[in-house]
């Protein structure tokens, strides 16, 4: 029986490659992708990942991506500032499965 406090979920289809060990791992962006990757100098060192809808759209599907079951232990995606997705100035992220 549901918890009428508990709010509900609504599912939210977003397309990925499926992994393919001839191929690896596919990175896939929507076109007009903004992501900003920063570290808040705060005590705890915060880690700040904005961007606009495609960009944060484009980051859940790496990581639905990487958490394919097919895909190994120790995969992982990289990107730097300078990969054309991320803002200038922005801090590169290895997404890593464990």
């Amino acid at each position: 029986m549901n918890d009428p406090d508990e709010p509900s979920k609504e599912p939210v289809v977003v397309g990925i490659i499926p992994y393919d060990p001839r191929r690896g791992l596919i990175s896939d962006w929507d076109d007009d992708t903004v992501l900003r990757v920063e570290v808040l100098e705060t005590t705890a060192k915060t880690i700040l990942i904005s961007g606009n809808s495609a960009g944060l759209t484009s980051l859940a599907r790496h990581l639905l991506t990487l958490a394919q079951p097919t895909a190994p232990t120790g995969s992982h995606l990289d990107f730097d500032d300078y990969c054309g997705w991320f803002e200038e100035g922005s801090f590169g992220i290895r997404i890593e499965l464990k």
